[in-house]
This record gives structure tokens, C-alpha cells and sequence, in this order.
């Protein structure tokens, strides 16, 4: 058995975002079936269906917790339990890694994460919240490129490199240690594969050649067109400059990977601005017209 969910499906701020009043949040908050509220990106991963991985830690969690009735308690294993086996880590940016604080009430936790994304969040002072009591955070290392195995589920996790650096708040601690600030990732079980990259700087062959492996591949959606923060806010960078290939344009991701045959190509982790989010719009229809998907929150594959 092999299971992928998403919780979440939004770029950072979820859709509404609660500052902005551009033309997408503005048809959530109005005519939400025309634009559906979405939740900030948030994946999680199975093998039985009773132990599941979380792949990062949105800072919509909690919510996305007590709306998913398989990662609830029960009260039949006591009083406190969890069906959270693991976190995977593949980046220390906020919007993936502080989640991880909303689990601190003394419950054991095991990360996975690269040496340099340890180094990161131990520096931080509120990461010292997850150790307040003996054996209540055990760290597992990744390596990039090298396989592992998720506990005892019997999925297969190879971390892939992808170009990028720490994030802004942690810019001092990066040490250039190649491939470990930001990762994708490739799950394999029972001939099944399928790779997760939410966040896509660059299109590299290398990433090309792996997705030419997989029958369903999950990739970043965040923005339509490269200029198309600046439409709502002003002096806001490109998103090539953030680490966003965007969809659209003869260098866009649509384009470079057309000639690759999926099963599924689904994308995630949408931004406010983009206009994929309205069914009605031609950008929506052009991308199903490619043979893409646009995941929303819980959007799955199972098997």
C-alpha cells in the first residue's frame, strides 16, 4: 500500500492571504466556489494507512490535523499518542518548518533532515522547545542523493538536490555545503514512484531524468509569470530571482516539460496571485489543456 495526500496546497499565506485584497483572495473571501480557500502547503505519506510522515510542517498544521481524522489521536492507545511517525524536512524555510513547534507538548519526534537544515533550526532559540524532556527529538541525517528508508513503512525517500541557499533569516549560517538547503524528493514503494518538488528554481536535465522515472510527479506551481507579484506589490522581486520557475512562457515549466510522458503531472504549492486558482480563467484552462492538474487540499493518489 502506498498513500500521498495533500493537506495543504497553497504557496506561503494560504489563499486567502490575510493582508491582501488582490483579485483571487478577494474571490475566496466572496465567491469561494469559484476560487476555494486553500491552506498552506502540507503533504504527508503512508505505507499502511495507520503510520504517516509528514513531508515538512506548514504553519497550518494544527488545522490540518483536526481536519484529517488520520492524523487524530485514539483514545484507545491512551491518553497521548499520535499517528505521526516522522517529519521529513527538505528546506528550513518558515512556511515548511514551523509546524514543527505546534508539536511540541512533550510528544517524541523524529525529524529528517540534512545536517545543514539541523544546523539551522538548532540555532534558533525556539527549537529549544522540542527538547525539554530526555528522547523528545531524535534527528536522522539525509544525505542528498542517498536512498533511505521512512521507519518501517517500506517507502524508499531519495532526497534530490536542487539549486538554492538558506533562507533570508538564516543567510549567516550557510556554509555552501552543496544540495542540503533545499531538497525535492522521489518516494518508491511496491514499483510505484512518485516525486515531490514544491519548489523548482531551475529545470535541469538531472531533475528531468527523474521525473521521466515516475508515474506521478508534484511540482511547483507557485507563480503563472515570472513578473507577476509585481502586479499586486510593488518593488517585489521576479520569481526566478525567489526560486520559482514560473509556468507560463516558452522557459516556463508548462513548456519544459511537454515532452515528458506522466500519468499524472499535478501542481502545487499555488500563490495568491496565481490565476490558476479560478477555474473560469483561460491560464486554468490552458494548463489542463497541457495535461496538468491543479491540486487542491486534499487531493491524494493511493493504491
Amino acid at each position: 500500500m502506498f498513500l500521498f495526500k495533500m493537506l495543504g496546497t497553497a504557496a506561503g499565506g494560504g489563499v486567502p492571504q490575510w493582508n491582501c485584497a488582490c483579485q483571487f483572495c478577494e474571490l475566496s473571501r466572496s465567491a469561494p466556489q469559484s476560487v476555494p480557500p486553500r491552506l498552506q502547503l502540507q503533504a504527508i505519506v503512508s505505507g499502511d494507512e495507520e503510520k504517516w510522515f509528514l513531508l515538512n510542517a506548514s504553519p497550518d498544521l494544527r488545522f490540518q490535523i483536526e481536519a484529517n481524522s488520520e492524523l487524530q489521536p485514539s483514545a484507545k492507545y491512551g491518553r497521548r499518542n499520535t499517528p505521526i511517525e516522522g517529519i521529513v524536512l527538505t528546506t528550513a524555510d518558515l512556511d515548511q518548518v514551523l509546524g514543527v513547534l505546534l508539536l511540541r507538548e512533550f510528544q517524541p519526534l523524529t525529524i529528517y533532515a540534512t545536517r545543514l537544515v539541523r544546523k539551522t533550526l538548532e540555532a534558533n532559540s525556539f527549537f529549544r522547545m522540542l527538547e525539554r524532556v530526555p528522547n523528545q527529538l531524535t534527528w536522522i541525517e539525509i544525505v542528498p542523493g542517498r536512498r533511505f528508508a521512512l521507519g518501517e513503512s517500506g517507502i524508499d525517500c531519495t532526497p534530490v538536490p536542487l539549486a538554492g541557499s538558506l533562507p533570508f533569516y538564516a543567510r549567516e549560517l550557510d556554509t555552501g555545503e552543496a544540495g542540503q538547503a533545499s531538497l525535492g524528493l522521489l518516494l518508491e514503494k511496491d514499483g510505484r514512484r512518485v516525486a515531490y518538488t514544491p519548489s523548482v528554481p531551475e529545470i535541469t536535465e538531472e531533475l528531468r531524468a527523474i521525473y521521466r522515472t515516475c508515474d506521478t510527479v508534484l511540482v511547483d506551481g507557485t507563480f503563472w509569470s515570472d513578473a507577476e507579484l509585481s502586479r499586486t506589490h510593488s518593488g517585489t522581486p521576479l520569481a526566478r530571482s525567489i526560486g520559482h520557475v514560473p509556468l507560463s512562457g516558452e522557459d516556463g515549466t508548462i513548456a519544459l516539460l511537454a515532452d515528458i510522458d506522466f500519468s499524472r503531472r499535478v501542481f502545487v504549492h499555488i500563490n495568491n496571485t496565481n490565476p490558476i486558482l479560478d477555474s473560469r480563467s483561460a491560464e486554468y484552462r490552458a494548463v489542463v489543456d497541457a495535461g496538468w492538474q491543479v491540486a487542491h487540499d486534499g487531493w491524494q493518489v493511493d493504491q
